[in-house]
Formats: structure tokens, sequence, C-alpha cells
């Protein structure tokens, strides 16, 4: 949580960030407050495009070898993904590669809405500007100091699975797997400031007032100083 500030403090940003286990829900979280007037930050979105870089495409190829390259140039995700959660060294070098760039352009990102200054589609007092981060190693990046707010999102165990079976194809194990590599999620769900529940079979206005339940309580902490 940053500490209150004085009068510049009205048109700083009030970033949230989201966390949670693979499958839980955590984009869908993401476009809820997007909706209701936050500019959402997806750092998936950004390492996506990042891979879609010359650059990056080389230097990825050089990190972990030419099998990460498809037939018409491009990386192979998935033989990427079978290589670095197999290895954890392999791992570090992508990490080490994407994750500064993904970080410089996040921080591009913030800086950009910084300058707005007055937001006239924000929900927050005084037309505040709220950011939505949507960052999956939050505990282990250095943003994590700037963020005002976290919200874990929660979902069944059994739920996660079955999410990421049918929508990313991924075979039994493979989630349990790469939550193996991150940081707990009970360790998440400990250092959060609130608990978004997305079961199976929530509607999207259930989802939509517990979002609309954490904006008036942010407000209320605003306007009072409780930052």
């Amino acid at each position: 949580m940053k500490p209150a500030s004085d009068a510049t403090a009205a048109t700083q940003p009030w970033i949230v960030a989201v966390t949670g286990g693979i499958g839980s829900g955590k984009s869908t979280v993401a476009s809820a407050f997007e909706q209701l007037g936050a500019h959402r930050i997806d750092a998936d979105q950004i390492a996506h495009q990042l891979l879609l870089e010359a650059d990056v495409v080389e230097e990825v190829t050089n990190a972990l070898g030419g099998d990460v390259l498809a037939q018409d140039g491009t990386l192979d995700r998935g033989e990427i993904s079978r290589i670095v959660f197999s290895d954890p060294s392999s791992l570090q070098q992508l990490e080490a590669i994407i994750h500064p760039k993904v970080r410089n352009q996040i921080e591009v990102a913030l800086a950009e809405v910084s300058r707005m200054g007055f937001d006239g589609g924000s929900p927050l007092p005084g037309g505040r500007p709220l950011i939505l981060l949507d960052i999956p190693l939050l505990e282990s990046s250095p943003l994590r100091k700037i963020v005002d707010r976290v919200l874990f999102v929660s979902a069944p165990d059994e739920q996660r699975e079955m999410r990421v079976q049918r929508t990313r194809g991924w075979p039994p194990g493979e989630r349990e797997a790469r939550e193996a590599a991150q940081v707990p999620l009970s360790e998440k769900k400990a250092s959060a400031d609130g608990i978004i529940s997305n079961p199976d079979g929530l509607s999207s206005d259930e989802m939509e007032q517990q979002c609309r339940n954490y904006l008036q309580v942010w407000c209320d902490h605003i306007e009072n100083g409780l930052e």
C-alpha cells in the first residue's frame, strides 16, 4: 500500500492488481473493472506481443534453441512452455529476456495514465484515475511496491483444472506443474487486500457487484485519506 501524500494524490492513479491461481478468472475480473472505468494493463497481452518481435524471437531462440521456432519463423509457445516448465534454468533465461521488457512497457502505460490527471471516466472521487494491473507474477515483481490494493481471485481447484483443459488445451497436471514454479496460492491469498469469488456459474452481474463493492470501499478510503 502506498502512503497517503499531499494534494498531488488527488490525481495520482489508484492502482489495483489481481492475483490468484491459473484458471481462476483474473482476466474476467480485470475486464469487469475495465467496464467500470479502470484502465486495464495486461502483462500477458504485452508479453504475447513482445514474442512476435524479431529481436525477441532471436533472443529466445538463442537462449532456448532452434526447436522453439515454428515453420513460419514465429515462436512456438507450446514448445517454449514444454521446455521452461520442465527446466528451471530455461525458465530463468526466458524470464530474464521477457520480464524487463514487459515491465518497461507497463511503466510506460502507467506514466501515460498518470499524465492524464483528471479522468472523467473514472469511478473514483475527483476523477482520480483507476488502473487495473493484470500481472501473473505480481508477488515477485518490482511493480508490487507501487500497487495500492491487491485482489485475490478465488475458484475451486477442480474448476480451474477443467477451465484450462477446456480453454487452453492443457493436459492434466500442466496447471499444477506451472503453479509449482510460482508463489504458493496460500501466500498470494494471505497477502491480498480482498477476495473476489469466481466459481463456475457466477453471473456477470454477480461479478460486477463484487467489483462495485470493492470500489465503494476504496472510494471511502480515498475520501477519508486512508490510503
